[in-house]
């Protein structure tokens, strides 16, 4: 019975609640709106937060399993790709692993039916999938069995399923041609499933190591995932894996090399994680701060209401009761405000799309249980923040005398001086907000401004795999006929192929040594590779700045040329030409070419536009008979807009091999535009956050200087009959505004010094300037002050002491 009645009266003051939002529209529509600000930015954020850092990932006891790789710090990779004989020894003589699987990039063609394709690819070990503890869909996965013998099986993605098989039950046992080889379909993954490098990726076939391969300790190309085994520790893999990479590279490498060993969910999150934690805060303190003006706004109603609630105590309400009854009515609000922000939560989703990682790219962003039940969380947190203050105020209400003092709606000073601390503490909030926001901005300006080594416009870039031509003196051939076929495009300007299309790529960096070098000093010279036709320079925009590119005279040769960029020449001849030096670079010894540098280009932002600048040297394509790197990005330089010449570049390339498949089709400008996309979506979200903390910074101290003047118009009017001029009363209430703004700001300035300590990792390198961002954040939140204060102010200022005196 006791659970019936209390039942019975939380239904009765819940409609109590609905009665106060009808009674007073304005006050409540107020209300919601600000919560509703609230508690949608946190659904949302908490939508993308939950979907790339909470949720399980779509294998088995997923917190078991880690990536293992090389330490090679030296040469400025601190987690490199592995090789194929390191991860033979670590699984063979691990003491912390239950198993170590293999994973390769691959980029295979699809052709024979329909257009060919290229397709994104992995190869894989065959206990891939154990380690993952993961099931096909249809069909079956290859074993290790087929694995080792090289057999010609492969498991396809969901998405490829539909695509090419119609989603066909019986498509295991079809076969299909990946780079002219016939396969046999096995299995098909399931729509949820991804793993690095891509979420997209559409084969899986067996690694199939050659002999040469597992001993080969200099080639790194393997990703390792290691599924940790039970009551083993993160920090106990780390140390016993340093140790083993230690013992087993000792034997082969100089020097040896430690492993380093990372949770998988770090790998796929990758640098999102800090921009998510960044926007959780942020949207956390606009909802603190909607909470604070919330509280404001019923304590300035509490005062009307003072009497109601004294009628109540005098009649036996006890104080529970009262509290009871006044949260019940905030609960309300928070409902309302919780249903409102969830449509606001829903555009905000589609934006936060854009957060969720390339290597999560199954994950989706939803209003699910998980994300409606912190909503619902988040509006009773909102509730107790905002309610009980007042609640807790208006309780203390009890016998006649307060009953009289309540009558004539007075509200104590100690009501005044809570009301300024919330002012003060939304102040200080929203000064950390902006200059976040500020900090993010400049950092956002720095990378759009950051100069790229070439000219950008007009610049159309696709990858042409050349996986059929092994003779070199064939690709040779086949590529200059490509080009040949793409420069008779109406629209294009010239073409050139270079092994990685710019911006895309960070790897393919070969080791060099200069003549009479000792073998201690080259264990530290890595430079990146790049193979390239020799009208890439002039296609892409470079700027010269020594010798010459490369001409016609660079044919085959054993004595070949080389164009290095700044970063080699400021590394190897910071007091001296580097032109005429002479260095191996990639097979060194007796059979190994020396090259002789002609030229000396900008630094061109191969590695993308956040990544550090690394030494890069260019051979021409002719002369690269010593490199496995294949030119197979092609540039294209419009005259028009590059994207309507794709369909006419396609047919060109396959006039020259029907069978050759035209892939990722992308601008340069489309490029940057991807790499931006991350740190422009947070500096958008951060901005709007902080313009939305300042207007709720701003209302909050304009409806307490209103409630202020409001509840002394009496005084006022005393003042002012007795002679008390306009502008002291103007300037009484300004200065308390200002000085409340003032002390929020000194909080805050503090708040955001801190803060911006430990947003290092969304500044992708750069350091922007906190004193510009503390000092624009401060004088746009003072301007905004003073015009909350202003209005006020001059209604006090023009207070009519007649009607003052006569009205109280």
């Amino acid at each position: 019975m006791r659970v019936l009645h209390r039942l019975d009266e939380l239904g009765r003051d819940l409609y109590s609640g609905l009665r106060q939002v009808r009674r007073y529209p304005a006050f409540s529509s107020i209300a919601i709106v600000t919560l509703a600000l609230g508690i949608g930015a946190n659904t949302a954020v908490f939508s993308a937060v939950d979907a790339v850092l909470i949720r399980p990932l779509p294998y088995v006891e997923a917190d078991r399993l880690v990536m293992i790789w090389d330490d090679m710090s030296q040469i400025g990779f601190p987690k490199h790709f592995s090789t194929p004989p390191e991860w033979r020894a670590w699984r063979q003589q691990n003491r912390v692993f239950t198993d170590i699987a293999a994973t390769q990039p691959e980029q295979v063609t699809l052709s024979g039916d329909g257009d060919p394709e290229q397709l994104p690819a992995r190869k894989v070990s065959g206990n891939f999938w154990s380690v993952l503890g993961v099931q096909p869909l249809v069909g079956r996965v290859f074993s290790e069995e087929e694995d080792t013998q090289g057999s010609p099986v492969a498991v396809i993605s969901h998405g490829l399923w539909q695509r090419r098989f119609g989603g066909s039950r019986e498509v295991a046992g079809r076969r299909m041609t990946l780079n002219d080889r016939s396969y046999e379909v096995i299995g098909v993954m399931p729509a949820a499933f991804f793993f690095l490098p891509a979420g997209d990726i559409d084969v899986w076939i067996p690694t199939s190591f050659s002999a040469a391969a597992l001993t080969n300790f200099a080639w790194h190309d393997v990703h390792c995932v290691a599924r940790l085994r039970p009551g083993v520790t993160l920090e106990q893999a780390r140390e016993e894996m340093a140790a083993l990479s230690l013992r087993i590279s000792a034997e082969h490498v100089r020097p040896a090399r430690a492993a380093v060993v990372t949770p998988l969910r770090e790998e796929l999150v990758g640098n999102t994680r800090s921009a998510l934690v960044l926007l959780l805060s942020a949207s956390g303190a606009i909802l603190l701060i909607a909470c604070l003006n919330v509280a404001n706004l019923l304590l300035s109603r509490g005062a009307a209401r003072r009497h109601e609630m004294a009628v109540r105590v005098a009649l036996g309400a006890g104080r529970g009761r009262v509290i009871a009854q006044l949260f019940a009515e905030s609960l309300v609000l928070a409902g309302l405000g919780a249903l409102a922000g969830i449509l606001i939560a829903l555009p905000v989703m589609r934006f936060l799309t854009g957060f969720v990682p390339q290597t999560m790219g199954a994950v989706a962003l939803a209003l699910d249980g998980r994300v409606l039940v912190f909503s619902a969380m988040a509006a009773v947190a909102a509730a107790l923040a905002f309610g009980m203050a007042p609640a807790l105020g208006l309780s203390r209400i009890a016998g006649p005398g307060q009953l009289r003092e309540a009558g004539r709606g007075h509200a104590g000073g100690s009501s005044h001086r809570f009301q300024y601390t919330l002012i003060v503490a939304e102040t200080a909030l929203a000064v950390v907000l902006l200059t976040a926001g500020g900090l993010l901005l400049q950092t956002l300006g720095h990378l759009r401004q950051l100069d790229l080594g070439m000219r950008a416009d007009n610049l159309l870039t696709f990858e042409m795999p050349l996986f059929r031509q092994d003779d070199f003196e064939q690709r040779v051939a086949f590529v200059a006929d490509q080009l040949a076929a793409i420069r008779s495009v109406p629209g294009v300007a010239t073409a050139a192929a270079i092994s990685r299309i710019p911006l895309t790529a960070s790897d393919q960096t070969t080791r060099y040594v200069f003549p009479g070098q000792p073998a201690e000093e080259t264990r530290t010279q890595d430079a990146l590779s790049r193979v390239v036709t020799r009208d890439y320079f002039a296609t892409v925009g470079a700027e010269l700045r020594e010798g010459r590119f490369f001409d016609l005279s660079d044919r085959r040769s054993d004595s070949p040329v080389a164009v290095v960029n700044e970063s080699f020449t400021r590394l190897h001849f910071p007091d001296r030409p580097a032109l005429g030096a002479r260095f191996q670079f990639g097979r060194s010894g007796p059979d190994g070419y020396w090259y002789t540098i002609v030229g000396v280009v900008q630094d061109i932002r191969e590695r993308g536009v956040v990544a550090d600048l690394k030494p890069t040297v260019y051979r021409v394509h002719e002369q690269a008979d010593q490199s496995g790197d294949r030119p197979g990005g092609i540039v294209v330089r419009a005259s028009v807009e590059p994207i309507s010449i794709a369909p006419a570049i396609r047919q060109a390339v396959w006039s020259v091999d029907r069978n050759q498949a035209v892939a990722r089709l992308r601008t340069i400008e489309q490029i940057v535009a991807g790499e931006l996309a991350a740190p422009s979506r947070s500096t958008s979200l951060l901005s709007a956050f902080a313009l939305l903390a300042l207007v709720l910074a701003s209302v909050g101290l304009y409806g307490v200087l209103s409630y202020a003047v409001a509840q002394r118009t009496r005084e006022i009017g005393v003042r002012l009959a007795l002679g008390a001029a306009p502008r002291n009363i103007l300037f009484f209430f300004g200065r308390r505004g200002l000085a409340l703004t003032v002390a929020g700001l000194a909080i805050g300035l503090v708040l955001a010094a801190a803060t911006s300590r430990v947003m290092t990792a969304v500044f992708y390198g750069f350091q922007p300037d906190y004193v510009r961002a503390a000092s624009v954040a401060s004088l746009v939140l003072v301007a905004v002050a003073i015009l909350a204060c202003l209005v006020p102010a001059l209604r006090a200022a023009r207070v009519d002491p007649v009607i003052a005196l006569r009205d109280a």
